[in-house]
C-alpha cells in the first residue's frame, strides 16, 4: 500500500499460483497521483518481497492491444517499462469482448 499524507493512493495485491510462481492480482494508483513512480514502487517491494520468499517469476493479465481501451494501453506500457514482457494473448479467457494479454517476468534473486 502506497500513502501519501496519510491517504491511501495506490495499492497492489498479488495472488500465489505455486511457490514459484505468483501473479500481480489487481495494482491501482489515485489517478493524480500516477507518473510519479508509485506503481514502480509498490511493483519493486513487491519483486523484492516475493524473491525473498523463493518466488522467481511473476505474472500480470491485462487487456490485450486489440482492445480500444486507451487506459489499458497505458497499463501494458507501465507493465513494460518495469520489465514484463508479452507472453500470450487469451481471446476469450475474461470474455469475447475483453481480450486478455498475459505478460512474465523473471525475478532477481535478492
Amino acid at each position: 500500500m502506497a500513502r501519501s499524507d496519510g491517504d491511501i493512493i495506490g495499492f497492489l495485491t498479488l495472488r500465489e499460483h505455486f511457490h514459484e510462481a505468483w501473479e500481480v492480482h489487481c495494482i491501482a494508483v489515485r489517478a493524480s497521483d500516477r507518473g510519479r513512480g508509485v506503481g514502480r514502487a509498490l511493483q519493486r517491494y513487491a519483486e523484492l518481497w516475493l524473491s525473498a520468499r523463493g518466488a522467481r517469476v511473476v505474472q500480470v493479465k491485462t487487456l490485450a492491444a486489440s482492445h480500444p481501451s486507451a487506459a489499458y494501453a497505458e497499463t501494458r506500457a507501465f507493465y513494460s517499462s518495469v520489465g514484463y514482457v508479452p507472453l500470450e494473448v487469451f481471446p476469450e479467457l475474461w470474455s469475447p469482448q475483453l481480450p486478455v494479454l498475459l505478460l512474465v517476468k523473471v525475478l532477481s534473486a535478492s
